[in-house]
């Protein structure tokens, strides 16, 4: 077929098939162009989000001189997905960004003619940004500021001011601060400035809530108990809701733990006496002797002649004297016991477990679990436990009804789905090249092809004129439609017959 058969059937067709064809045209153009440019277009990447005014226009100036193509939406920056890893390296190696404020880097150009106030002023800034710096290494914190107020020097000390400090801090979504990490930020920012006490330092969060409290009672000691508390609370809670749901089934139970802790540290020391058992502590003897001599008592009439005679004759008689000490000692022990800090003193457990459903006539019928079932969980909780009626623990299992939720998509699947779309990307277009192929192309060729049968204006004429206007009137379609196809086959037999075998090979 010529291009001038083309153009001669493209103008015996009406402005209806005309309009439509031009449509089908220009939409698959469109369709094509398409599918071009989105092959085409540049995969986006974050480069950095989340960043401060400051840091995001050093970013952006340094995209615009290595002449990177950027964009930005919202506080995200992006940039094409190849070249992600390589510009955080190059940026990294030059400092950006920075993190929040500018740090000692500050003092790294000479400054000629600054004051004392503006060296003072610029050594405050330096130490406000380096603090952020740090804040901002922890996992929680998003972004963080600090602000420091130094009084002036005075020579007088009882006007001298201490240096106070206040840090806001916006955290992650989903994620708080511990007691003990608040205690260490006030910490950092009272050990970094030169005379700042802890109780200088208010901590608050982005939404204008106070962390610090800086009060008397309220001391690190008492943080800790409390996180301390928490923490045994949380894992209480963790390992019955892991033990309850590989029985029940997954977000079939709901577990609350609260402990009572003493938290008072006891000395105490004994002194105990067995009067059962003696021991010989100490011993002493001694033994004297003495015997008797001649003469009288000293004096005047012992010194008589006769008296003299008399002590003579008779001897006086010799004595001894024996002394024996023996000391026992009862025996004794003696303990010093120190209870330990932070014991258990009771714990009370509840426990919500979900009971079953079932499906009729499509809605799901809750159904109780047993009181057998109920008790068997009860008994496991308080194994697990270590339960102790003395010390008045409890334990409460209670079934209710579980309100319907969302199911977390496991991640296999989630993986399957990732695999798949990237496989999209390149199938997407072939496919809608094959579409564009056999649904545009090839009909649009057969409509431009030949009809089988040709209406001829010379035949309907001689039809139209053949009779009177009451039977052209009478006259069906197919009626004229079957004379049409006999002119034709008597006029050009070898054209009907090629017709004919076109048919029956299609």
């Amino acid at each position: 077929m010529t291009l001038n058969d083309i153009i001669r059937q493209f103008n015996s067709w009406p402005a209806k098939k005309k309009g439509a064809l031009l449509a089908v045209v220009f939409l698959s153009l469109a369709l094509m162009a398409g599918i071009m440019l989105w092959s085409q277009r540049i995969d986006y990447q974050v480069l950095y989000s989340n960043l401060s005014q400051e840091d995001a226009g050093q970013v952006v100036t340094k995209l615009k001189e290595v002449k990177i193509p950027y964009r930005v939406e919202g506080n995200a920056i992006y940039v094409p997905g190849n070249k992600v890893y390589e510009l955080r390296l190059e940026l990294a190696a030059q400092g950006i960004p920075q993190g929040g404020g500018i740090g000692f880097e500050i003092f790294d150009k000479t400054q000629i003619g600054v004051t004392e106030f503006v060296q003072r002023l610029n050594y405050v800034r330096a130490l406000q940004g380096e603090l952020t710096r740090t804040i901002q290494q922890l996992g929680e914190v998003e972004r963080a500021r600090v602000h420091i107020a130094v009084p002036e020097k005075t020579i007088f000390t009882e006007k001298e001011e201490k240096p106070t400090a206040s840090v806001v801090v916006k955290l992650k979504s989903g994620r708080v601060l511990s007691q003990g990490q608040i205690g260490g930020i006030v910490h950092l920012v009272s050990s970094s400035v030169e005379g700042m006490n802890p109780q200088n330092v208010t901590v608050i969060d982005s939404m204008g809530n106070l962390l610090s409290k800086p009060t008397a009672g309220d001391t690190l000691a008492d943080a800790k108990q409390n996180e301390y508390q928490k923490a045994v609370d949380k894992d209480y809670e963790g390992r019955l809701q892991s033990m309850l749901e590989g029985i029940v089934g997954r977000g079939k139970a709901i577990v609350r733990v609260a402990t009572k802790i003493d938290f008072t540290q006891v000395e105490r020391t004994e002194e105990k006496f067995d009067p059962d058992t003696i021991a010989v502590k100490s011993e002493q003897r001694s033994q004297e002797k003495s015997s008797g001599g001649q003469g009288g008592i000293p004096g005047v009439v012992s010194n008589q002649p006769n008296q003299q005679a008399a002590a003579t004759g008779s001897a006086s008689p010799s004595s001894q004297k024996q002394t024996e000490s023996i000391n026992y000692e009862v025996s004794r022990s003696v303990s010093k016991i120190i209870q330990p800090r932070g014991e258990v003193k009771s714990l009370s457990v509840a426990v919500l477990v979900d009971g079953t459903y079932k499906k009729e006539k499509e809605k799901s019928v809750y159904i109780p679990r047993p009181e057998a079932d109920l008790k068997k969980y009860a008994e496991i909780v308080k194994a697990a436990i270590g339960y102790n009626k003395e010390r008045g623990d409890q334990v409460i299992v209670e079934n209710v009804a579980f309100e319907s939720g969302i199911e977390e998509m496991p991640k296999e699947k989630t993986d399957f789905l990732k695999i798949a779309l990237s496989l999209l990307k390149y199938l997407v277009p072939l496919a809608a090249v094959a579409l564009l192929i056999f649904f545009v192309i090839k009909p649009l060729i057969e409509t431009l092809k030949p009809t089988p049968v040709e209406m001829r204006p010379a035949a309907a004429e001689t039809t139209v004129t053949a009779g009177p206007a009451e039977i052209e009137v009478e006259a069906s379609t197919e009626q004229i439609m079957k004379d049409q196809v006999m002119e034709l086959v008597k006029k050009d037999p070898r054209r009907a017959a090629a017709i004919i075998r076109e048919w029956l090979a299609e």
